[in-house]
This record gives structure tokens, C-alpha cells and sequence, in this order.
């Protein structure tokens, strides 16, 4: 049973123990609520209702990702309570460099800011409430595949081949969430363009531009992998294809600097070749000579 990206990010939230001992209960439960938290006077609080916690995600159309988003996170306290700036690197640590298996997809959460801002509630408005809004960007990963010759799923089989302990994002089994490390990251192939160079009798041979996605929790990581990574496809210059064909490397880039989850730090334009069907039957197909 496929498990939704809201309970999955409850889950998060919840099971991490710095927040768990930060927050207050509710029902015996670390306050944290989907949407709206409860009211001040439900007997679900026993007397104490700060600090506490609410999230809202809101997906929207992506034509390259299917869907991506906003994830929006509440943290509010009063002066009995610890205060909500010193809660939300413990939300940014639950939520951020982790990769999500949610609705058959996967997805990464990423902060953008954090806002502060204060409050007064309809039952207590003599009680002044501070809060803190985190803002993070919510990426997903569709899966590439497409038919063979597949230029993805071939890179895929590549990074698998030599880094069998890493996670290959649209390949390998997520068991609801990964932890990428330095040691262990994660790999997201992506096909960012193609079109046709030239064609001859036999062949069509296709420009393909791909990009790699290193996910690690260190920029010194990420850049570790980059570097280990062009240098070995620099010294093989191709990549065999699940047909055995190979798919040449004519060029390849790295820029550390690049946003990791949504454009990747990896660049190659690769080229293939596809069989050129025709429908004119060549006579030396036949027993030509023999006639």
C-alpha cells in the first residue's frame, strides 16, 4: 500500500526526538497537525498548548516533473514554551536532505526561508504567540525510462555498476524514506534534451543531453562525487547501452555550483544510434547472385 507524502512528512516530523521532546503533547502525541491544529480549549491538550506545530502541502503542475510543490511549516510558542527559532533547525534536520518514496513517486524537500511572526489567539487574546514559518520547496523525480536503446536507464546500469552501496533514484527499491550520506548518496538520472545529429543509410545517430543529480548532505560530498564520477566517464568515454551498443560521451561538464535537485551538477551530451528502418528492400538482402 502506497503511503501519501503528508504522512510520510508527519512521520518525519513526529519520530524526530529532538522535536519530539520540544513539543508539546496532544493526546499523547507530539503536537503536530496537518492543515490546522486544534483548538485551545480541546481536552486533547490537558492544559499545555505550546509549543506546537502545523504543515500544509501544496502540490502544483510541473510539465518536466509532473508535479512539485510547496511545503509550509507553523511553529508556534508562547513565553512558557522554547522559542520557535530554536525549534526550526530541528524541523529543517527532520525534513531536508532525505529522499521520499510517497504515491509511487519520489520526492525531496528543500528549506527556501523561515519567517517569524506573531500572534494573538480568539480565546486568549491577552497571550501573545510567536511563531516562525518555514518554507521548502518540494522537488520530484519521475521516473525516466522510456524504450530501448534508453540512454537513462543505461546510465543508470553505469552508476549502479560502480557504485552498488548508492541509491539510484527511479531504479532501486525506497523503502518510504533514504538518508543519503557522504558515503552513500544518492543518483537521480535525468533526460534534459535530445534531437537528431545525422543520419545514414543504416543508422540514425541522436544527440542526447543528460543530466546527474548528486544528493549528499555536504557540499564537499557532493563535489567528492562529481569529481569521481566525470573523471571515470572522461577516462571510458562511453557507456554501453542494455543492447551492448555504446553511447559515446562527446562532452561532459560539472558545475558544483549548480542547484543539486532540480538541475543536477552533471551535464553530458551524449550521442546513440538508432536502427534506420526503411521500406525499400536492398537487392543484396537477397540471394542476389544465386539468381
Amino acid at each position: 500500500m502506497s503511503v501519501t507524502l503528508e504522512e510520510l512528512i508527519y512521520a518525519r516530523l513526529t519520530g524526530n526526538e529532538q522535536l519530539r521532546e520540544k513539543l508539546t503533547k496532544y493526546i499523547d502525541a507530539p503536537a503536530v497537525f496537518l492543515q490546522q491544529c486544534p483548538d485551545d480549549t480541546a481536552d486533547g491538550w490537558h492544559g499545555i498548548q505550546y509549543p506546537r506545530a502545523d504543515y500544509l502541502v501544496d502540490m502544483t503542475a510541473d510539465p518536466e516533473r509532473h508535479s512539485s510543490g510547496i511545503v509550509t511549516v507553523n511553529v508556534y510558542s508562547n513565553d512558557t514554551g522554547k522559542p520557535p527559532e530554536e525549534i526550526a533547525p530541528d524541523v529543517r534536520k527532520a525534513l531536508c536532505n532525505i529522499v521520499m518514496q510517497a504515491d509511487e513517486r519520489a520526492y525531496c524537500i528543500a528549506w527556501e526561508r523561515t519567517e517569524l511572526f506573531d500572534m494573538r489567539t480568539v480565546q486568549s487574546p491577552n497571550t501573545l504567540v510567536n511563531g516562525c514559518a518555514l518554507t521548502f520547496l518540494l522537488i520530484a523525480f519521475p521516473r525516466q525510462e522510456t524504450k530501448t536503446p534508453d540512454p537513462a536507464l543505461a546510465v543508470q546500469e553505469f552508476l549502479k555498476q560502480w557504485e552498488p552501496d548508492a541509491l539510484i533514484i527511479g531504479k532501486d527499491h525506497i523503502e518510504s524514506v533514504y538518508e543519503p550520506s557522504d558515503k552513500r548518496p544518492a543518483f537521480y538520472v535525468r533526460i534534459s534534451g535530445h534531437k537528431e545529429n545525422r543520419a545514414t543509410y543504416a543508422l540514425r545517430w541522436i544527440d542526447c543531453m543528460i543530466a546527474i543529480h548528486v544528493i549528499a548532505p555536504t557540499p564537499e560530498g557532493r563535489s567528492a562525487w562529481c569529481r569521481y564520477l566525470a573523471d571515470t566517464l572522461h577516462m571510458l568515454g562511453e557507456v554501453t547501452m542494455l543492447d551492448g551498443a555504446p553511447m559515446l560521451v562527446m562532452d561532459l561538464a560539472v558545475d558544483n555550483a549548480a542547484e543539486y535537485l532540480t538541475v543536477g551538477q552533471i551535464a553530458i551530451k551524449a550521442q546513440y544510434a538508432l536502427a534506420n528502418y526503411g521500406k525499400y528492400a536492398h537487392p543484396l538482402k537477397e540471394n542476389y547472385f544465386d539468381r
